[in-house]
């Protein structure tokens, strides 16, 4: 019978503890279609700022989830559409960031959503949230046919680990990103479409 009391037994055979995770197998498209984003992608330094954190959740537990896709924010939420229509999609981020004006995004701190994902937080913007609305309203009027699995309230977040952190480790977790600090503030400049290719989210 399984107990949590066992959630933390050594394995035998690696003398490593094994640990209970979400299921989290993804949906195998139809052929011909892709998963696609459009995200604020963070400048390299700040990347690699988070990247530390990420790397800290993958060596003590495990969580590799969130090391698919570069230090972002995600304003249109991951779509699925056929690759004949990636051109199109190409087209209208190239469009929309035409007329984008730079401002300043500001990350400071760390939040969590449930004990699921663990994020870097976006301070309160006045301006992202109008490029978030104005993005999603256009990009709705631009592709009707594509509809959304889900669609969150918008949470503005740089992702540190998602879907695959340990359930009984999250005090744990949390604990420890209580103690951290980060702080940065960089020029938002434009948006990306995010094409996943191979497990791995790349620009289109």
């Amino acid at each position: 019978m399984y107990s949590r009391e066992n959630d933390n037994r050594e394995d035998r055979y690696n003398g490593r503890p094994q640990y209970r995770r979400r299921s989290n197998a993804p949906t195998p498209l139809p052929e011909g279609f892709a998963l696609y984003y459009i995200g604020a992608i963070c400048p390299e330094d700040v990347n690699e700022k988070v990247s530390v954190y990420k790397q800290y959740m993958l060596d003590k537990y495990g969580s590799r989830a969130a090391q698919k896709s570069p230090a972002h924010l995600t304003i249109v939420p991951p779509f699925k559409a056929e690759e004949d229509m990636e051109k199109r999609l190409d087209d209208f981020v190239a469009t929309y960031n035409f007329s984008l004006i730079p401002f300043e995004i500001q990350l400071k701190g760390f939040n969590h959503f449930t004990n699921s994902v663990l994020f870097v937080d976006a301070l309160p913007n006045e301006a992202l949230n109008s490029m978030e609305q104005e993005l999603n309203t256009q990009f709705t009027a631009a592709f009707p046919s594509i509809i959304f699995r889900t669609k969150p309230m918008f949470h503005p977040h740089v992702t540190i680990a998602t879907r695959d952190i340990p359930e009984n480790r999250f005090e744990e977790i949390w604990d420890y990103f209580q103690q951290q600090e980060i702080e940065v503030a960089y020029l938002c400049k434009a948006v990306s479409l995010m094409k996943l290719i191979r497990g791995v989210w790349q620009k289109a």
